[in-house]
């Protein structure tokens, strides 16, 4: 805990510096930030370590009567603590006035004390930190104004009454050898310098791109949550209104089946106080056509989809009925069926169940005379796209049985043909079937139509 105590005014200290050196240039800006930082470093660690070195610097000067160096390094140091509080100073300013100090420093140091004290050392790095504050081509020139700055201290000897002296051939051999120095210190280093700062430059542009698409893919995102849930809503809409509609086709599935159901028991109840036996046949034909038509919508009233019919399920319950309705007694008449299961819509369906129902009442009324016994066979396939629905029986047959359906002419055609075999006829105009008759064996009738 007491360790704990002791390190909390350090970390205010440290953490109050740290704030004080951060540029105000976001570490988003990227190059700028970077260079920026290391300006104020550079003078932070300046000023501590100027103001150390000051003191006995100082006195040195002070008593060897060397008054130039007092006022050099009080100027410099003076110097280093404007740029350092005053952050409002612009960036290029401020390492402009820096570079100017180091270099001036350095010469002053060098022209009036001589290479003995610390010019040199004061010139060395003024190249470096060229080179890292504003390029290669800064720092080139930094090496070639430390050679004018050399080639200045050998000839100001001779012009000037300094306290020091040193022959120009030593003064310039010593000079050679800090400018190699100083090259090979110096180039290397601005070149990876300039490569950090590239790499720096080249993250930023690289983050800035990311936040970009980061910013891009989330309006995109926030573009799409709304498109999905305005289609969410219209989809929701859409459901209710289709249950709506499916419950409504269900009513008037329902309501159409009971109208025709009341329409076939009113004529149910006719043809039971008909006493004409002619009267009561037509009654019953035409309550038979029009209980095919009530159980097609019966039939789509119990399913869930209303576009089609199940022909199977269709025409099963409709033979069942048939047989319910006219079965002979003696059980002398054998129905069969043999269905594939087809679908078909109810412009197709209704026809269907008529053609069906008109022929199964032809056959029993016709084929089997004389209490004669048979079979009657319904059939429904699907062969190349194309339905194939036949009726058929193994009674007498009929004759004539193209001039009943027209596909040949005769005078007695308008004069024998039936109701029953009208409305086939009219039905198969409405399919747009083909027929296929046969009268050997029986009678067959089979309507191939497209699907």
């Amino acid at each position: 805990m007491e360790k704990g105590k002791k390190s909390g005014p350090l970390d205010r200290i440290f953490k109050s510096i740290q704030g004080y050196l951060t540029p105000k240039a976001p570490v988003s800006s990227g190059l700028s930030y970077w260079r920026e930082l290391i300006l104020t470093s550079i003078l932070f660690s300046m000023t501590i370590l100027g103001t150390i070195v000051y003191f006995p610097s100082v006195y040195l000067a002070w008593t060897e009567g060397k008054t130039e160096v007092l006022w050099v390094d009080s100027l410099s140091l003076g110097l280093i603590y404007i740029l350092l509080l005053a952050k409002r100073i612009n960036f290029s300013v401020k390492a402009t006035l820096i570079l100017t100090m180091n270099y001036s420093l350095g010469l002053s140091l060098l022209i009036f004390v001589g290479p003995e004290g610390g010019g040199l050392l004061w010139l060395f790095p003024f190249p470096v930190l060229a080179g890292v504050l504003f390029g290669l081509t800064p720092s080139l020139f930094g090496l070639l104004a430390n050679m004018i700055a050399v080639f200045i201290a050998s000839r100001a000897q001779f012009y000037m009454s300094l306290p020091w002296s040193m022959a120009p051939e030593r003064l310039y051999v010593v000079g050679l050898n800090f400018l190699i120095a100083n090259t090979i210190v110096c180039v290397p280093l601005t070149i990876l310098m300039r490569g950090l700062q590239e790499s720096v430059q080249r993250r930023h542009e690289y983050l800035t791109n990311l936040r970009l698409r980061k910013a891009h893919i989330y309006r995109s995102k926030r573009t799409l949550e709304k498109e999905i849930a305005t289609r969410i809503e219209i989809e929701r809409t859409l459901e209710e209104n289709l249950r709506e509609k499916e419950v409504l086709l269900h009513e008037i599935h329902h309501r159409v089946k009971n109208n025709l159901q009341i329409v076939s028991g009113m004529l149910n109840l006719q043809n039971m106080y008909s006493t004409e036996s002619s009267t009561s046949e037509v009654l019953s034909k035409a309550q038979s056509r029009i209980t095919a038509m009530a159980m097609i919508h019966d039939h789509l009233y119990k399913q869930d989809k209303f576009a089609n019919v199940d022909m199977k399920t269709y025409l099963d319950s409709l033979l069942r009925h048939l047989v319910t309705s006219y079965f002979p007694s003696g059980n002398r008449i054998g129905f069969e069926a043999d269905m594939d299961p087809v679908r078909l819509s109810m412009e197709k369906a209704i026809p269907c169940g008529l053609i069906v129902t008109e022929l199964i009442s032809n056959s029993l009324k016709h084929a089997f005379p004389n209490e004669s016994k048979g079979n009657i066979f319904v059939q429904l396939k699907v062969k190349e796209n194309k339905v194939h629905l036949t009726v058929k029986d193994d009674g007498v047959g009929m004759p004539s049985i193209q001039e009943w359906f027209g596909q040949t002419s005769s005078k007695k055609q308008d004069q024998d043909s039936s109701l029953g075999l009208m409305i086939i006829r009219s039905l198969c105009n409405q399919l747009k079937a083909e027929l296929d008759l046969k009268n050997t064996g029986g009678t067959s009738v089979c309507l191939i139509f497209k699907t």
